[in-house]
């Protein structure tokens, strides 16, 4: 059977971020609604992935990382807060920190996000081995309208050395499978990493993916999904090992020519990241939790979106001062894992952000 190349299968080839169209941030801020939330419902993992913050127990264990599985009370408290935006969110993302199908009340979860209407797009990101044809079809008639799955490896070989577990990759290829014969208008994204290294941090080989395993990856997934790419392995998770040992190189997590040393993080201007715990992030990519600006089990998701907490941070990369806020000053995020650019309009976008008036408290029922 000849090799099918990405020029002969099914899925588009591009990055998530190509997906959907893009507004420019920088004309848009201030947002009265965010782009998009990300509610991480669990942040344990089934995987210590090489490149992960997961994977570095001496990190964790330093910053004092608690991880558990969000209730389910919490959850749909965050849900009803996001009525309350005058306009609906682009997406609400579920899962980063850790693997969200791990969590029993998953598609519960989703039922009840899609039933508040307050997204265009519900989506999922996992590491796809906990799917099965059960869960593929509760998700799918949630109302679910996306999901990630992230790669490790091609093989279970791989799979045992770069994330220490045991997979078997013929079932998790049949679940994906069927995953897609069910997905409906659901759209199935499906990823690797052009490069890995092993889970032994003494062991400094690294893995880079040849032309011939690319063209395994896309014969093998490429029918199997909507859309496909093969992303570059990037330093996004600060103060980790895999940090801490790879610098900033000349292109992004998709490919991007990058600006090295951005002043400006725009994920703070566009959403908000949910942790299990109900403590609110301007950024996902703080999985320390060192840029709390929030807490949900106490205020309103609209109060912490126009509150003086996210409104200081944002002033303060603004007028240049990201490298003195604590974690923000070691995150290479804003150069590998986004297109947009803020520095050059720090000066109009200051003297529009101001402290936003309070918008009238939501009536919405809860539950």
């Amino acid at each position: 059977m000849a090799v099918e190349t990405k020029d002969q299968i099914k899925a588009i080839v591009q990055p998530r971020i190509d997906s959907s169209k893009k507004v420019a941030l920088e004309d848009a801020i201030p947002l009265a609604t965010p782009f998009s939330a990300h509610i991480d419902v669990c942040s344990v993992c089934n995987f210590k992935c090489s490149f992960c913050f997961q994977a570095d127990n001496a990190g964790m264990k330093a910053a004092k990382l608690k991880r558990g599985m969000m209730t389910l009370e919490l959850f749909k408290k965050i849900v009803d807060d996001l009525v309350c935006f005058d306009d609906k969110l682009k997406k609400v993302k579920i899962g980063n920190h850790g693997e969200p199908t791990l969590h029993p009340d998953l598609p519960e979860m989703v039922a009840y996000l899609n039933s508040k209407n307050i997204t265009d797009t519900i989506e999922l990101f996992t590491n796809g081995s906990k799917l099965t044809p059960e869960l593929n079809q509760k998700l799918i008639a949630a109302g679910l309208n996306r999901i990630n799955i992230s790669l490790e490896g091609l093989t279970s070989e791989m799979y045992r050395v770069v994330a220490g577990v045991e997979l078997d990759m013929d079932e998790m290829l049949e679940n994906m499978r069927h995953l897609y014969d069910v997905r409906g208008d659901c759209k199935i994204y499906i990823k690797i990493a052009d490069q890995t290294s092993p889970l032994n941090q003494d062991d400094d080989t690294v893995f880079i993916m040849t032309e011939a395993e690319k063209e395994l990856f896309y014969e093998r997934y490429g029918n199997i999904c909507d859309e496909i790419y093969v992303e570059k392995i990037v330093p996004q998770w600060a103060r980790t090992q895999f940090d801490k040992q790879n610098k900033v190189g000349e292109a992004g997590m998709y490919g991007q020519e990058i600006k090295k040393n951005k002043a400006i993080c725009p994920f703070i201007f566009m959403y908000l990241h949910f942790n299990w715990d109900g403590t609110t992030s301007p950024c996902t990519l703080d999985w320390p939790k060192k840029v709390i600006i929030g807490n949900t089990k106490t205020e309103s998701v609209l109060d912490i979106w126009n509150g003086k907490s996210l409104n200081m941070l944002q002033h303060a990369q603004l007028e240049g001062h990201r490298d003195k806020i604590d974690f923000c000053n070691d995150c290479s995020a804003p150069m590998v894992c986004c297109n947009e650019d803020l520095d050059e309009h720090a000066a109009a976008i200051s003297k529009r952000v101001k402290k936003m008036a309070r918008n009238p408290i939501c009536d919405q029922p809860l539950g």
